[in-house]
């Protein structure tokens, strides 16, 4: 994977994100994986284009590998593994300095006015060039 197709974002843990048990909440990770998303998106898409998102999260797979507290070092590595005629998988990675903490691959669905899937526009055809997989 070249290093160039994966954006890397910093993530402060706050401490709404702890839960009663002193890490922070599995459901919290799906926050983070969205900031990675769109952090991803601002930085390969027009802003225009972004305010006029119309996809939608249609699965999401997240496997949990090691806790986080608060004060922890956390980096959201994000990249897109492929591109359909209607959707688009984000893949990402949570470290905990260099240690990995979740990984998460996202289904993104484009849908119309009415929530019925159809083609993606043009713009997110052009993250074709920011394809890739990490394994």
């Amino acid at each position: 994977m070249q290093d160039d197709l994966v954006d890397r974002l910093e993530i402060q843990v706050r401490y709404a994100d702890i839960d009663s048990y002193g890490h922070v909440n599995n459901a919290v990770f799906l926050s983070y994986f969205e900031l990675g998303r769109i952090n991803f998106l601002r930085k390969h898409i027009s802003m225009e284009s972004i305010e006029n998102l119309s996809i939608v999260v249609a699965r999401a797979e997240v496997d949990y590998i090691s806790e986080v507290k608060l004060g922890d070092p956390l980096t959201c590595e994000t990249w897109i593994s492929s591109i359909g005629r209607t959707s688009l998988v984000f893949e990402s990675l949570v470290r905990k300095g260099n240690k990995l903490a979740a990984k998460a691959r996202i289904t993104m669905v484009h849908v119309d006015g009415k929530g019925r899937p159809e083609p993606l526009p043009e713009f997110y055809r052009s993250l074709a060039t920011h394809v890739g997989s990490i394994r």
